[in-house]
């Protein structure tokens, strides 16, 4: 009872200081009992709140999980819970959650985190510190594959090491891949079949030694060797005020988070490996339970819509306190006194295969040029008219006379938010319907540059392509190209200057257009959707979880950009 008592403490601890940092329940998980399907389609419950209950209370909760027709179920198997004293385990807290998920043929997916205190490093806490030893941290995961061979599914190694809320003394990606490498080869020895899951990465930002980028945590675990020692990525796209399928457009969201760490697997030869959501929900003390429904769905349809992700685990079965102002404490797919929220529902019908797939994503699917690359986002909001998708080579726009595309590059400098392409992409350049028009030049040899219309209405295509962006202010602008320049005053208009003495009259060589992602004019089969946008304010950078001003940035594309070769830049203006 006393290792029980000390992660239930534990549980409370991790809920306080993700509240701190962002408002997001922050649980550890277990195994899965026999095999897990990888498909997105795969839908769990992650419930940690059952360690430490009676026998009584996780039957009753593995009933309620069961009757919602998923299959599988994350839990908690905290090694301080169980090796309290160095040599001595007490397996039997663990023994009442997995065994009861076995019996109703539950698939278990087990998170191992906790350490002991004897087995923290210096500088670390206890239960968040990391492990002194990694090899003594390996040996007790291979003890849990072991004891629960043929029921866990999968293994999670540690809960969210890129915050300091679970990892002490601080965010150290090549002390987790220690983690990663002590564990793996003694997991596979036990059971080949069990997946080993890497990262469990919280969706937070960059602030300074406390938390690091999922992105920016994920690059630098392969940096320190993490190739071959998982077999799929874990990640909790937590977020509160937006839902995950619109955060296509904004700056730090879970979406750009996901896009930007797929593209880094892919670059470092993992691009057959899913990442797995592990942890996902939407507290009822912030909107009701009518918003948590809303969120659960987008983020049920939307994730199954990429082509790189693979289960989602709904976090979790019953309120702590219905009605309470805690978020942690209404994260419930069931009220405290085990009625039935709306979300349940959704869950069973995802689960039960009965939640349909989107109009927009089955509009998009008819766009299939395998010279647009693979999806990247789903289909999500341009603005109340209009709908897009990232793709590895371009961005599909849908407008009311069909499909516009636009390379990565010009995408990313024309910006996504609420900006629709007037034009196809064509002869090295595409018009956007920004303010007074933009237009963007772009080839791979050039990058792509942008100006307004007082500049483009003045180029010829003897001029070549942009080689800046429009510099200047209201009493006068400027852009270079190629083979020259185009200036503008308020009081001279347009002027055209050609290099080495060319005059207008003369033709210097053109500039061969890219061929990259040629337009797609085939007509939408639908109407144009008017659904109106949401009003919510996105997340601050450093608290996804809280509203906040914030620009409409596409840094993602850029990310993104850097990462498969392409060339961007800042937002024209």
């Amino acid at each position: 009872m006393v290792a029980t008592a000390t992660v239930v403490a534990l549980v409370c601890t991790i809920a306080v200081s993700t509240e701190l940092l962002s408002s997001r329940p922050r649980e550890v998980i277990a195994v899965v009992a026999g095999s897990i399907d990888p498909a997105p389609t795969t839908i769990g419950i992650a419930d940690s709140d059952v360690y430490g209950m009676t026998q009584a209370d996780v039957d009753k909760t593995m009933d309620a999980i069961r009757a919602t027709n998923v299959r599988a179920v994350r839990l908690l198997i905290p090694w301080a819970g169980v090796e309290a004293t160095q040599g001595q385990l007490d397996w039997s807290t663990v023994d009442k959650t997995v065994n009861s998920a076995a019996a109703r043929q539950l698939a278990v997916v087990g998170v191992v985190n906790s350490s002991p205190l004897w087995a923290v490093a210096p500088g670390g806490q206890y239960l968040s510190g990391r492990p002194a030893s990694p090899d003594t941290y390996g040996d007790f995961v291979a003890k849990v594959a072991s004891r629960y061979r043929g029921k866990i599914g999968a293994l999670e190694i540690w809960n969210e090491p890129n915050g300091i809320q679970f990892y002490t003394p601080a965010p150290d990606p090549a002390g987790y891949v220690d983690l990663l490498k002590a564990s793996y080869a003694k997991i596979k020895a036990v059971d080949p079949s069990i997946v080993v899951l890497g990262g469990s990465l919280g969706a937070i930002a960059d602030t300074g030694a406390a938390t690091i980028s999922p992105a920016n945590f994920l690059t630098q675990m392969y940096a320190a060797g993490a190739k071959g020692y998982f077999d799929a990525l874990a990640f909790h796209p937590y977020h509160y005020t937006t839902k995950f399928g619109d955060g296509g457009q904004y700056d730090g969201e879970p979406l750009q988070q996901l896009m930007a760490m797929r593209n880094t697997m892919v670059a470092n030869g993992d691009g057959d490996r899913k990442i797995w959501s592990t942890e996902y929900g939407e507290p009822s003390s912030l909107g009701g339970d009518a918003q948590q429904n809303a969120f659960i769905t987008d983020m049920l349809t939307k994730w199954r819509e990429l082509p790189y992700t693979g289960p989602m685990f709904i976090y979790t079965t019953r309120d702590g306190q219905s009605g309470g102002f805690n978020a942690i404490d209404t994260f419930g797919l069931l009220r405290t006194d085990w009625t039935p929220k709306p979300a349940l529902q959704t869950v069973q019908s995802a689960a039960s295969g009965g939640l349909a797939t989107s109009a927009e994503f089955q509009r998009f699917s008819t766009v299939t040029d395998p010279n647009l690359g693979t999806p990247l986002s789903p289909v999500y909001k341009v603005n109340a008219q209009n709908w897009a998708q990232i793709r590895t080579a371009a961005v599909v726009y849908e407008t009311a006379s069909g499909f516009v595309t636009s390379p990565l590059p010009v995408a990313q400098k024309a910006g996504l938010y609420g900006t629709m392409p007037v034009t196809p992409f064509a002869n090295g350049y595409q018009d956007f319907d920004m303010y007074d028009g933009v237009r963007v030049w772009y080839s791979p040899a050039t990058g792509a540059h942008s100006a307004r219309k007082v500049i483009f209405d003045a180029w010829t295509p003897a001029l070549g392509l942009a080689i800046t962006d429009m510099t200047g202010s209201g009493l006068g602008n400027q852009c270079e190209f190629e083979n020259g320049t185009i200036s503008w005053s308020p009081l001279g208009g347009a002027r055209v200057t050609f290099k080495n003495g060319q005059t207008p009259t003369t033709t210097p060589p053109t500039t061969t257009p890219p061929t990259t992602t040629p337009p797609i004019t085939t007509p939408p089969t639908t109407t144009q959707p008017t659904t109106t946008p949401p009003t919510t304010t996105p997340g601050g950078p450093t608290d996804p979880g809280q509203p906040g001003a914030q620009n409409p940035v596409t840094a993602v594309l850029a990310f993104l950009l850097s990462i498969i070769g392409g060339l961007g830049g800042a937002v024209p203006h």
